[in-house]
């Protein structure tokens, strides 16, 4: 599929818990048609460093296809011929400088001071990032998504959908999360890569816009969101102990030198590094606490109670290597789910088998979605 990135704005959209009102602009991207009755239309909601771009390319010529691809298409899982599938940019998207995302955050403009918000822009939850969705989705005049899919961050906000306007909802499917944000998750990976950030000397406040970026730091917190996401097989299966070759006579013995690396390192730095001309340090920090703030739990409210209020059909895939989302936290929240379906695969390789390795779940996801 070739497909267009688009752009939606608000002139002015609150901000629940921050209490402020600002002009938004996120971008999405559409696939398949809207029927006349609008009642084929599935949400996807992209995860922690994702983008809007979930299928198809922009050009032939593009060296790889959206995130999801493997899943959204003509004939597969989430079959273009059948649904009308919008997926949406969050709010501080991670990728601020890559020109097909659209959004706003720390690095966007204030109209009232001619310069980025940086730490002036308001604490947001994942409540206003599907809000921001459910305004797009307003406007296009859809009443009710048949699906609402998601995975990681993506599920989390899935589950949101469900319980705040769940007469928009039909099902939710929510791969490799559960409804709740245990403390080890909220601290690995989210908090330590925020304090990651804010401890590089060129952080400066969030005030960096127009100085050397943070990119120290920056590099830290992503360390220590793919040490979260991949699991000891898949680093011990692909690169072992071995150490990293040495290049034009440096040295890079770990045994010699405190610079010396393995290859284990190497290789994650070498992932981050290709992407990190698209990232901006103060949009992880949002979004990364927006992701610690995420509690289905009003005030004085259990998970139990908070989880009863869904009712529609749930359908959680688990990888059973997934470090951060684990099985026995999908058992406690199928209990006080009313309809839950539960699916475990095993890749071994952990929570990033969500995006790499579809084929696990695809024809359980595919039967959910078919069955009545």
């Amino acid at each position: 599929m070739i497909v267009e990135k688009k752009k939606f704005s608000l002139d002015s959209f609150y901000f629940e818990k921050a209490d402020r009102k600002l002009p938004v602009t996120i971008g999405y991207e559409t696939y398949g048609t809207l029927n006349e009755a609008k009642d084929n239309v599935v949400l996807i909601c992209h995860f922690f460093t994702g983008t809007s771009h979930a299928a198809g390319k922009y050009n032939e010529s593009d060296a790889l296809p959206g995130w999801w691809d493997s899943l959204i298409g003509p004939d597969k899982v989430i079959d273009t011929k059948r649904y009308f599938v919008i997926c949406c940019d969050s709010l501080s998207n991670i990728n601020f400088n890559n020109p097909f995302v659209h959004t706003t955050g720390p690095a966007t403009i204030n109209p009232e001071t001619g310069k980025p918000y940086a730490m002036d822009f308001p604490i947001f939850t994942l409540k206003d990032v599907i809000r921001t969705q459910k305004a797009l989705i307003d406007s296009m005049g859809i009443e009710r998504l048949k699906y609402v899919i998601g995975p990681s961050m993506g599920g989390l906000q899935a589950f949101m959908w469900a319980k705040y306007f769940p007469e928009m909802v039909g099902k939710l499917i929510s791969v490799v999360a559960t409804p709740m944000v245990r403390p080890s998750c909220l601290m690995v990976p989210n908090q330590l890569g925020i304090e990651a950030i804010m401890l590089d000397k060129n952080w400066n406040q969030g005030d960096y816009y127009d100085k050397e970026p943070p990119n120290a730091g920056l590099l830290l917190a992503f360390k220590i969101l793919l040490t979260a996401t991949r699991t000891d097989n898949w680093s011990h299966s692909n690169f072992g102990r071995r150490l990293l070759e040495p290049e034009g006579g440096a040295s890079t013995n770990p045994f010699t030198s405190f610079t010396g690396k393995f290859l284990v390192e190497n290789e994650i730095e070498k992932t981050v590094i290709a992407r990190m001309q698209f990232f901006d340090a103060n949009s992880y920090i949002y979004i990364a606490k927006a992701n610690t703030l995420f509690d289905l739990c009003e005030e004085n409210e259990t998970l139990d109670q908070a989880l009863s209020q869904i009712k529609q059909p749930v359908q959680m895939i688990i990888d059973e290597s997934d470090l951060m989302f684990t099985s026995e936290q999908a058992e406690e929240a199928r209990k006080s789910l009313a309809n839950c379906e539960l699916v475990y695969y095993n890749s071994k390789n952990g929570h990033l088998s969500c995006l790499y390795e579809t084929d696990y779940f695809a024809k359980s996801m595919q039967n959910f979605m078919n069955r009545n």
